[in-house]
């Protein structure tokens, strides 16, 4: 009878059932921000690639130079050239980033409704073991063995001129400054 009533190691017993379940929450929360970061970077990259394509420059390469600090490990295999940028050298993981990042051009400037639309798309590599596991992160793809969850942002940017109506004055977005009025 003294056997069970003896409390010695209940601390142990305790803890090593409670421990597991507070870390795996922990790393949970962590993964769940770096998730929130990084759908934040996505969101900028799709303005970067509408901004792109406003002034008639690659897209796709714009959204890589944004993801690139968030392309994670070389899990891809891409063999992509890294990004250069004059005065900085080869981007870092901009191969990763290429590989892992793709842009819709949604709604271009020959839409005829004076805005631009660009969708970008990420996968974002989930670094935290068992937590990729759990279903509620939404959709997921596979890297070489590493989980990543997909990322879709999408942007529209509006026209700020209007280069088929070059001399007229009035336009709808961005008042005529050199006569003075205002549509």
């Amino acid at each position: 009878m003294r056997i069970l009533r003896d409390e010695r190691g209940q601390v142990l017993v305790e803890t090593a059932i409670a421990f597991p379940i507070q870390i795996l929450i922990t790393v949970a929360i962590m993964q769940f921000c770096l998730i929130a970061v990084a759908k934040q970077v996505v969101n900028y990259a799709a303005h970067a690639a509408a901004r792109a394509v406003l002034v008639n420059e690659d897209p796709e390469r714009a959204a890589a130079i944004v993801c690139s600090p968030i392309a994670g490990s070389d899990c891809t295999r891409s063999g992509a050239a890294p990004i250069f940028i004059p005065g900085w050298g080869n981007l870092a993981r901009s191969p990763q980033s290429q590989a892992k990042t793709s842009v819709a051009v949604l709604n271009d400037l020959d839409a005829g409704d004076k805005t631009v639309t660009a969708e970008v798309s990420h996968d974002f590599e989930l670094i935290f073991p068992f937590v990729n596991a759990i279903p509620m992160w939404g959709r997921t793809v596979t890297h070489n063995g590493v989980v990543h969850k997909v990322l879709t942002q999408a942007v529209s940017i509006p026209q700020p001129w209007d280069g088929d109506l070059q001399g007229v004055t009035g336009h709808e977005i961005i008042p005529d400054v050199t006569s003075g009025s205002n549509p």
